[in-house]
């Protein structure tokens, strides 16, 4: 079994034909072998109790944790020399799972986990949390640990989920600059495993709202060629602050904002686009840092089927709507499944169709694109089911909400992983089994890239390519919004935004848009 060797691509910068600059793997820092007995003995007493002879790969050793209930931790902590590592450091580590529930907790799960004090506070990162049963594979994480870090721990198992989880080595390495051979790249096997899709590409291709929703807005989406637009219901983006934690204010809210969207929909309806109606936030839940719904903390249901009953009365057979969105990002932090949500689903949607039979609602699988493995699909026609892409998130969200000291590069090695093409189908893996199994449309309502990611104009062509395969409708993230994440909008070596009429990002997106355009001159 070949593991990885190198650390994942940061820099993406070209030095000879076939090598890119990267960081890579310096010396051995730490290592816990646990293919043998004597091997997991030096690591420690409880690593040892945990050995399994014939466990791990190839018929050797490794450490096995088992439980029973999605309440149940079994794991070790390994103390580590902070000092020792201090800097920026690689984690490997190569593991499996079998019958792997998650736990109440969205970070709970399979744990392959550095966890340290710095500055007064704690810090917890890890690799990705795996779910189900797979074979061995290589996990990984970069981690910059700061000069004053304390009391540094390796956390290995499971915490507060069920199921079992192996690991079989991790090593622990120094990031140094160096080269990386593109012919060490992995053959990724899951991917062809993946159905292709018909190839035919897709009918709506448009944005995400933002603040500018003028004549001279829709003037230039319709140049670009932009159909369709995801129009936000959000607190304070399109209409005056209203006190949104009553019921009444909740709705009177929503009556201001279906002002504002009769203008929109006349706009849509003078520039030929259509509108995806978007209730961006809940009533009585809270939203989390990433604007997401966080049902589990008092979502009212009831107030929120009745803002769809109002809506729906208002614009029953409206042609300039693609479809109600009914609650954007729906995260249900605490409960091992999508249950709280199906209900949900349910409940708004029965009552939309009571008034509107025809017009398509939009559900929501949940906030990750993996969610659609656990959805049901709702027995009334004209749903179409929505996921967000920002996979792999530490790459798409470096420099979001604050300075990052990794810098991610597309396509290169991010947390364990070869991410290029292909493994952005991997990701989206369970939408696409998903529309197979049940024959049902896919809108992508949201992706995007932070625009100082290296390689974003290249992880952009790729999900559009990807998405036209699949015949998935796609809207961008955002027009207009906030200038990270705009087409209009480079950055500079100092971190600063400005205004661009031509960049890579906006020529692959607009190529994407210009779709529309050829469609209507054939």
């Amino acid at each position: 079994m070949k593991f990885l060797r190198n650390c994942f691509l940061l820099a993406m910068l070209a030095v000879i034909p076939g090598v890119r600059a990267a960081y890579v793997n310096g010396e051995l820092l730490w290592e816990g072998d646990f293919s043998t007995r004597e091997g997991a003995k030096k690591v420690g007493e409880k690593a040892l109790q945990h050995y399994r002879p014939k466990a791990g790969p190839d018929g050797k050793g490794a450490l096995v944790f088992r439980t029973q209930r999605n309440t149940e931790t079994d794991w070790i902590m390994i103390p580590l020399d902070a000092k020792k590592l201090t800097g920026m450091i690689q984690l490997e580590a190569v593991v499996a799972g079998n019958d792997l529930k998650p736990g109440e907790r969205p970070f709970w799960g399979s744990k392959v986990m550095l966890n340290y004090k710095t500055g007064g506070r704690d810090r917890w990162p890890e690799t990705s949390r795996s779910f189900g049963t797979f074979s061995w594979k290589p996990e990984g994480l970069v981690e910059v640990i700061p000069a004053d870090a304390t009391g540094l721990l390796l956390h290995l198992g499971i915490q507060g989920a069920a199921g079992e989880f192996r690991v079989a080595s991790v090593k622990i390495y120094r990031c140094v600059e160096g080269e990386v051979d593109p012919r060490d790249i992995p053959v990724n096997q899951e991917a062809a495993r993946i159905p292709r899709g018909p190839g035919s590409g897709t009918k709506y291709r448009g944005v995400m709202s933002g603040r500018d929703l003028s004549h001279e807005a829709f003037q230039q989406l319709t140049d670009w060629g932009v159909n369709l637009i995801r129009y936000q219901l959000n607190p304070g983006l399109n209409t005056p602050r209203i006190d949104i934690s009553t019921r009444d204010g909740y709705l009177k809210w929503i009556e201001a904002e279906m002002k504002r969207l009769d203008e929109v929909l006349e706009l849509c309806r003078q520039y030929h686009i259509k509108a995806v109606v978007d209730i961006h936030a809940g009533p009585g839940n809270r939203i989390s840092k990433v604007s997401s719904n966080e049902i589990n903390t008092g979502l009212d249901v009831d107030t929120l089927t009745e803002a769809w009953r109002r809506i729906a009365t208002r614009y029953k057979g409206n042609p300039s709507i693609y479809g109600y969105d009914i609650l954007n990002e729906p995260v249900n932090n605490r409960t091992p499944s999508v249950d709280l949500w199906q209900r949900t689903a349910e409940q708004v949607t029965a009552a939309i169709r009571a008034i509107d039979p025809e017009m398509p609602v939009i559900i929501a699988a949940g906030f990750s694109i993996s969610q659609f493995g656990d959805f049901k699909p709702l027995r009334y026609k004209n749903i179409i089911y929505s996921p967000h892409f920002y996979e792999p998130f530490a790459y798409s969200h470096q420099s979001v909400g604050g300075s990052w000291k990794i810098r991610w590069g597309y396509p290169g090695w991010i947390n364990g992983l070869y991410w290029d093409k292909e493994q952005l189908r991997v990701s989206m893996k369970d939408a696409i089994e998903f529309q197979r199994k049940y024959r049902v449309p896919i809108f992508v309502g949201e992706f995007s890239v932070h625009i100082g990611a290296e390689g974003g104009d290249r992880y952009l062509r790729d999900m559009i390519e990807l998405f036209e395969e699949y015949g998935w409708d796609w809207t961008y993230h955002a027009f207009r919004e906030w200038a990270g994440w705009s087409i209009e909008h480079e950055m500079t070596p100092e971190g600063k935004y400005i205004r661009s009429k031509d960049n890579p990002r906006m020529r692959t997106v607009v190529e994407g848009f210009r779709k529309n355009l050829k469609k209507t001159e054939n």
